[in-house]
């Protein structure tokens, strides 16, 4: 019987402390970043040691939980390539669509850490086709508003 009782008085106190941190979620990952990719690598006729060019591109996210999580949304490549983002349990995937080489369906797609609307400066990025990894870098991404 204590320990119902014990249990009967916590519970109020956890329903407070997770009700106050679910309220205390007011910061946001709307915005413009850049993204510096380096140490590309792809296929070529050797196997997966082929390096591209570094590259730099932007990319915007609109913060609305539209995509069934709390911080998820629509995501603009370069102005051109539309996608979708998410933050699951402290990392942000960013994917987005476009046509691969033999110009089939492909999505690109950058990862890092995020907390409390901030990503990680390092990330990774891939780029998948016909359910393959057909590019991968290392994915630098700059602060809100970079871009």
């Amino acid at each position: 019987m204590k320990s119902l009782l014990a249990l009967a008085a916590a519970m109020p106190i956890a329903i407070c402390a997770s009700a106050a941190f679910a309220g205390n979620d007011s910061y946001t990952y709307s915005g413009t970043y850049q993204i510096k990719l380096t140490n590309d690598v792809f296929p070529n006729n050797t196997g997966y040691h082929g390096h591209g060019p570094n590259t730099t591109h932007c990319v915007q996210l609109a913060d609305d939980g539209s995509i069934g999580w709390p911080h998820s949304g629509a995501a603009l490549l370069d102005g051109q390539n539309y996608g979708q983002f998410s933050v699951i349990d402290g990392v942000i995937i960013i994917y987005i669509d476009t046509i691969g080489s033999g110009q089939e369906p492909a999505d690109l797609t950058f990862t890092a850490k995020a907390s409390n609307g901030v990503i990680a400066a390092k990330g990774a990025y891939d780029e998948i086709q016909g359910g393959y990894s057909y590019d991968a870098a290392d994915a630098a991404f700059g602060a809100k508003g970079s871009c």
